[in-house]
């Protein structure tokens, strides 16, 4: 499962994981405008991007300024 992980920009400790379950690997890819060919464990998203992934997030969601947002790749 792939997570839209919210770090803290001061301290750059991880604050909160948000999974993203109905997004597969190659559509996630290519919302990031990621090769599907490549592989990758994380990439950092813009606020608005963050904002957009979270419209696939079951809790409610809210751009924190605070923090640095990154989309986790993670195997299973």
């Amino acid at each position: 499962m792939n997570y839209l992980e919210a770090y803290d920009k001061k301290t750059g400790t991880l604050v909160i994981e948000y999974p993203l379950p109905d997004l597969d690997l190659r559509t996630l890819k290519k919302f990031l405008g990621i090769e599907d060919g490549i592989e990758i464990y994380g990439h950092d998203v813009t606020s608005e991007q963050a904002a957009e992934l979270g419209k696939h997030i079951s809790d409610p969601f809210v751009v924190d300024e605070d923090c640095d947002y990154q989309v986790g790749f993670y195997r299973q």
